[in-house]
């Protein structure tokens, strides 16, 4: 089998621990994985075959210490996960390309699009896509606008984190005040879903999944299936290809009456990633595939729709000298009543 060694940021994080679970799920290519985080106590550490500490993505000293464990390790393919990094690995995809090491992330002017939530709508209206009004505050009248509306960081917004419904013009002028550069979005009611999407080297979108967001916490999905909505992948497509994307990434639609609104494009994998891999397309182990120089045809719309997802709670735990213990993991029944 040929071997391939892949690190993945922010090991820590739900993100970064699913692509573990897809490339260890796969059995077609003998994957060896390295993650970094800034913090030791994280549960990707644990399901990895090696770790490293890196610094804070904003420290100066990231990137060298980054390459530094990319030589040590040997590394073939870089996965980002943290958004906070996003910037440096797409300006310095050179650097690693001369160790030998292949970013999968897009360029530099694509992250923008994407960080940026105002060029992120200007973007779609450029191209002829739905996407909520959106305004930046001190180029709207509060009190001429239809509430409600929501407010979000215009900048690499993360987990609904200072995300807010606002009702009135008290609300519009309190909220405005505490959130670093914001914008203000038309309040669009509708189903949420998030369409993955992977696209080769070259921009090409090679497959993508529709997922329906039942339930969220704080932002992340936590009950959510797949269905099968051709034109909304098809216009998940033609944002991805658009920008373009290099490797995979997230994007977030509404839909109400029949009327698709886009609204967020995520770089990079989703937390629920696990849900497309669940339904049949596992991305991390195609880009394995384009890594390793293999031709990878386009096969659009390749999964199982109607699969459904429920999270629960999983444990590491680790002993007093730093040693995993083992998980305790519940067996499935065999039978469900119902």
């Amino acid at each position: 089998m040929p071997d391939i060694t892949v690190l993945i940021t922010g090991g820590g994080t739900a993100c970064s621990q699913s692509v573990i679970k897809a490339l260890r799920s796969q059995h077609d290519y003998n994957t060896r994985i390295v993650t970094v985080d800034m913090q030791s106590n994280n549960a990707g550490r644990w399901y990895s075959d090696a770790f490293h500490n890196v610094p804070v993505a904003s420290d100066p000293a990231f990137l060298d210490r980054v390459l530094d464990v990319c030589r040590m390790e040997k590394v073939d393919m870089l996965i980002p996960i943290v958004d906070y990094e996003f910037d440096a690995f797409a300006a310095n995809k050179s650097r690693f390309a001369e160790i030998g090491c292949r970013v999968v992330i897009s360029d530099p002017a694509a992250i923008t699009q994407c960080n940026d939530k105002l060029a992120t709508y200007e973007f779609f209206r450029k191209i002829g896509v739905e996407t909520p009004k959106s305004w930046l505050p001190q180029d709207i009248d509060p009190h001429t606008l239809q509430y409600p509306v929501f407010i979000k960081p215009r900048f690499m917004g993360r987990a609904s984190i200072d995300a807010h419904k606002i009702r009135d013009v008290e609300e519009f002028e309190f909220y405005t005040q505490r959130i670093d550069k914001p914008l203000i979005q038309e309040a669009v009611v509708g189903d949420e879903f998030t369409v993955d999407v992977l696209c080769d080297f070259e921009g090409r979108a090679l497959n993508g999944v529709v997922r329906r967001r039942i339930e969220t916490k704080a932002g992340v999905s936590y009950k959510g299936e797949t269905v099968k909505d051709n034109a909304m992948l098809e216009t998940a497509v033609k944002i991805a290809e658009a920008l373009p994307i290099i490797g995979p990434a997230n994007i977030q639609c509404f839909k109400c009456d029949g009327r698709e609104c886009f609204f967020e494009i995520n770089p990079r994998y989703s937390g629920t990633l696990v849900l497309s891999i669940a339904a049949g397309f596992n991305s991390p182990a195609w880009l394995v595939r384009l890594a390793l120089g293999e031709h990878v045809e386009r096969d659009m719309g390749r999964y199982e729709a109607g699969v459904r997802m429920m999270r629960y709670w999983q444990e590491v735990f680790v002993d007093c000298e730093d040693r995993k213990l083992p998980d305790l993991n519940m067996a499935p029944q065999t039978e469900v009543a119902r």
